[in-house]
């Protein structure tokens, strides 16, 4: 059966990881550097902290700093990525994935689509709202989705 799945695209995927990684690198690389620098300034408070931080200069760690940036940042992107909020649109239902959780919501059981801001709202027939969390998507593409299988798609 074709749906269309609403959320992060496998570039979106990829660009995510290599953003996290690269600022996890910079981050633990420049890090130190910014630490001892910003611990000479006179309004800074902490700077028994940040003359600490500051001293890991050592040659090993110039190689620890960055392999353990990139791991962090990599580690971070898996689980944004895994906390994201995808939407199936089915003919007969639109199906809800967070992780490895289902839900389906039944084309019967809704009776509106709309926007708030990023946030995808799904109006129930009972007076709640079934799904109202931000997807990952453009938002020409949701509305495409939604209007291409006649679901009562109420923002413009």
């Amino acid at each position: 059966m074709q749906y269309d799945e609403l959320g992060s695209t496998r570039e979106d995927k990829v660009w995510t990881y290599i953003i996290f990684a690269v600022g996890g690198v910079l981050v633990l690389t420049v890090g130190p550097l910014l630490a001892r620098w910003l611990a000479d300034v006179p309004f800074v408070p902490f700077k028994d902290i940040l003359r600490w931080v500051g001293d890991f200069d050592q040659p090993w760690a110039w190689v620890a700093r960055p392999a353990i940036g990139l791991l962090a940042g990599l580690v971070v992107a898996f689980l944004v990525l895994v906390d994201e909020w995808r939407l199936e649109v089915h003919d007969d239902a639109i199906v809800v994935v967070h992780d490895q959780d289902r839900r389906r919501l039944a084309r019967e059981a809704i009776i509106g689509i709309h926007f708030e801001g990023k946030k995808v709202v799904i109006e129930g027939t009972d007076g709640r709202r079934l799904f109202d969390k931000p997807v990952e998507a453009k938002r020409a593409t949701v509305k495409q989705a939604f209007s291409s299988r006649e679901y009562p798609l109420e923002s413009e």
